[in-house]
């Protein structure tokens, strides 16, 4: 069974996601942060970055045990490996849920992050900071705003691993953007959708009780 270290913040919430939705069973070990268990020499050893989540799957390729971190990697590994069609077969399409993913790991990662350290973290608050980080990560919403307008997931014509990278974004950290999804109907519309599917609300939970 898959060993998982994580926390049930966005990041996490993106692999547990994929996980469940590839129908793949695992084991999740929640992280305290607060006291510094990621920086533990036994939590450095799976990943000396002292970051969560971190994946260890003794069945992995080949039958030989395998570690990740970073969560694009795992929640991509979990795609791969579960055979309920998360990655296509493909390879144009496939490219493309390669630069959605990547693109949810990057440039929409780092504005919504900034946001919450500006807002959440400062010991001084920097008005143009927060502005400048909540301005970067409504514009993050506006691409996939954009993109739902005429299509039921980011994708194809089925709920994909990008699917499951983007949703605790839209459920989790885009919640501290004044007014939320009022002003993008279409993720709204997506955002319900997703919510809906029990693999994702499974996904969610894991980590809450």
């Amino acid at each position: 069974m898959i060993e998982l270290w994580s926390v049930p913040t966005a990041n996490g919430q993106k692999v547990h996601i994929a996980l469940e939705e590839a129908g793949l069973p695992y084991r999740a070990t929640m992280v305290d942060l607060t006291k510094g268990e990621h920086r533990t020499p036994e939590f450095l050893a799976l990943n000396p970055f002292g970051k969560t989540p971190v994946m260890r799957d003794p069945d992995g390729p080949g039958g030989r045990p395998l570690v990740l971190a970073e969560t694009l990697a795992i929640a991509w590994y979990a795609a791969e490996k579960g055979a309920n069609g998360l990655t296509s077969d493909d390879p144009a399409i496939r490219a493309e849920q390669m630069m959605w993913a990547s693109a949810i790991s990057s440039s929409v990662a780092m504005p919504f992050a900034m946001q919450f350290f500006a807002t959440q973290l400062a010991p001084t608050p920097d008005p143009w900071l927060i502005e400048t980080m909540t301005g970067g990560a409504r514009r993050s919403l506006d691409v996939f705003e954009a993109r739902l307008a005429d299509r039921a997931w980011v994708c194809g014509e089925a709920i994909s691993v990008v699917d499951c990278l983007l949703f605790p974004v839209v459920a989790t950290s885009a919640k501290r953007l004044e007014g939320w999804l009022d002003a993008y109907p279409s993720l709204r519309r997506w955002h319900d959708d997703t919510a809906s599917r029990p693999a994702v609300q499974r996904g969610m939970a894991v980590g809450t009780a």
